[in-house]
């Protein structure tokens, strides 16, 4: 009886090749239940720098198509406008509400929007200072194929790149933005646009 018991109790316990096979599937779900984590938290982490970055961006634009839009001749006389660019534009605007008109300078960077501000100076006015350069919205996506900026002219026609500035009066701005472009989620065009308000449309 004895033995019978010890028997059976021997019988009950794993042998090492039962305990390797269910070792080898422990470790196998357990990375795969660890990737989809991983997985799952980086997606939310581009998610969310996604977010933040289209909210940086978004104030950008925003003060950028301001500008456009309050573009007025320089302090020297020069024309609101003084080039323009597929992803690049150059006016002159008061930025800053100070009643001082400055040069401003959208252009990109790599794929960082930056802005450069010189303020007049001198007797006759010059914009010949240093620039202030900052950056206004970085991930940014656009290409030559894809420009951040379209000009159109008084008959609302689209000017060709680089258009004649005098006769710039509506700027349109498609900003893509898109912290990795391997991951989830996909890129994000902010639209804007401004129309030049201090020009007489005498073309």
């Amino acid at each position: 009886m004895n033995f019978s018991a010890r028997k059976t109790k021997r019988n009950t316990g794993l042998s090492l090749i039962e305990a390797l096979v269910y070792i080898a599937i422990f470790t196998v779900v357990m990375s795969i239940i660890l990737q989809s984590v991983i997985s799952f938290y980086q997606t939310n982490r581009y998610t969310l720098e996604q977010m933040n970055q289209l909210d940086i961006a978004r104030k950008g634009v925003n003060t950028l198509v301001v500008g456009i839009r309050g573009a007025r001749y320089s302090a020297s006389g020069a024309y609101p406008i003084e080039n323009g660019g597929a992803n690049g534009i150059t006016f002159y605007t008061d930025i800053d509400n100070d009643s001082v008109v400055e040069k401003v300078r959208y252009f990109l960077n790599g794929t960082a929007l930056q802005r450069g501000i010189i303020k007049p100076s001198g007797l006759p006015p010059a914009y010949t200072g240093s620039e202030a350069i900052s950056t206004v919205a970085q991930y940014v996506r656009n290409d030559a194929a894809n420009a951040i900026f379209q000009y159109y002219d008084t008959t609302g026609a689209l000017m060709t790149i680089p258009p004649v500035a005098i006769n710039v009066r509506f700027v349109k701005v498609d900003l893509i933005v898109n912290v990795n472009p391997l991951t989830m989620p996909n890129e994000f065009t902010l639209h804007s646009s401004a129309t030049i308000r201090n020009v007489k449309n005498n073309l």
